[in-house]
């Protein structure tokens, strides 16, 4: 498993204060008044690229404001500029604004371990020999009768289709369909799988005649193939050895990705406190007004996730929190072939919350669980490498919704559910 460890790109607020410098550089009608003030804020932005670049150099994003490291981010932005005319110009205006912009970027990152969570190649999982059980499997011919009706009389006939391909071996047709599933591999249960196809054609024989046969096959050899996945996939027929995890590698902060939403215009935007009915509109919305968020701009999947948001930004205990981009995260489940991806990562004065809010009923599900002990992995890496360098630890949480109320605090919901890990 690799890991990287990643911060936060140049939040929203932060480009928004930007664009007002831009604005007011453009209003300046001195034109050497306004050369110098573009001056200074393009070397602003150069400071925070080279922030980021500095991950490989620094152990904490709190490093950023040491004078070595300071000394070298001026370095690269003289390297970057050399041969330019006003190069020298550049680098003091580096040094002049370098302090005030690494404070500011430090004060408004958070500092997310993109860790690559994967379960190791040597994970063993696979199917015990077992018979079907046939109780239930009771499908019917599909009727290949078509009706032909005449325009000039209104006449109508009877087609029967004939001719249709008849398979060599029907059971291909049933295992071809169950080898979609991600779990089978043909190569190591061949023998089972056409076992099993077997297993349900003879009790397909025991009450059809041979061309029904062949026609409930062809029609229904996705219905036959589920009805066997189900019970192969029975805790007693189905095993997998817990994933075992390699020791990380980290790197300190890059990053935060961006949510895309510039489709949606500023007349269609929604503040979060407002109340949207009926509820399952609410993932075709677009929510703003956030003041503790890294971005601007967010949508919810649930009610459920829209009350959290509301709660957390109303917490006192709450310094900042986002809601992951696709790409934020790299922790993978379901034998690497699912990604995660968490509906908050939440910061306080002590801890970094990565929460996943769920239906009650599903927590304890097989689903659930196996993406819980993955991001519960993650959240043990980050932790390791960060209360080293003066971080924080990490912790994952599952809260039900029906406990995600407007009186709760996120510490305490924290308290109460907080995943277990060993």
């Amino acid at each position: 498993m690799k890991v990287i460890v990643v911060g936060q790109r140049l939040p929203e607020r932060r480009r928004r204060l930007f664009l007002e410098e831009r604005q007011q550089v453009e209003a300046i009608e001195d034109k050497a008044e306004k050369q110098k003030a573009q001056l200074s804020l393009d070397t602003k932005k150069d400071i925070v690229t080279t922030l980021h670049s500095l991950n490989t150099e620094v152990k904490s994003v709190h490093e950023l404001t040491r004078p070595e490291v300071k000394k070298l981010a001026v370095e690269r932005i003289k390297q970057k500029f050399a041969g330019d005319l006003f190069v020298d110009d550049r680098v003091k205006e580096a040094e002049s604004h370098y302090d005030a912009v690494a404070q500011e970027f430090t004060k408004r990152i958070i500092e997310i371990p993109r860790i690559i969570i994967q379960q190791s190649d040597d994970v063993r999982s696979g199917f015990h020999e077992f018979e079907l059980d046939v109780l239930g499997l009771d499908l019917k011919p599909v009727s290949e009768e078509i009706v032909r009706q005449s325009l000039t009389d209104n006449s109508m006939e009877s087609i029967y289709g004939k001719g249709r391909i008849i398979p060599e071996n029907l059971d291909n047709l049933i295992v071809n369909e169950l080898i979609n599933a991600p779990e089978i591999d043909y190569d190591e249960c061949s023998d089972l799988l056409f076992s099993l196809a077997n297993d349900a054609l003879t009790k397909l024989r025991s009450y059809l005649n041979e061309d029904d046969l062949i026609n409930v096959v062809q029609y229904h050899r996705r219905d036959i193939a589920a009805f066997i996945y189900k019970q192969m996939m029975a805790p007693d027929h189905f095993y997998c050895d817990a994933p075992d995890y390699d020791e990380p590698i980290v790197r300190p902060f890059t990053q935060i990705e961006g949510h895309n939403f510039a489709m949606f215009s500023t007349d269609t935007l929604h503040d979060y406190t407002e109340t949207i009915t009926p509820t399952r509109l609410i993932p075709s919305k677009v929510f703003t007004g956030f003041k503790k968020a890294c971005h601007d701009k967010y949508k919810f999947d649930s009610k459920t996730e829209k009350d959290f948001a509301a709660i957390i930004e109303k917490d006192e205990d709450v310094l900042k929190w986002l809601r992951p981009a696709k790409k934020q995260f790299q922790i993978y489940w379901k034998h690497n072939s699912r990604q995660y991806i968490p509906d908050f990562v939440v910061e306080t004065a002590d801890t970094i919350y990565m929460v996943e809010t769920k239906k009650e009923g599903d927590i304890e599900t097989g689903e659930v669980q196996e993406k819980a002990t993955a991001a519960a992995e993650y959240c043990k890496h980050a932790s390791d490498f960060t209360t080293k360098n003066n971080g924080k630890p990490w912790q994952y949480v599952i809260i039900p919704h029906n406990a995600v109320l407007a009186n709760m605090g996120l510490v305490t919901l924290a308290t109460k559910y907080g995943f277990a890990t060993e």
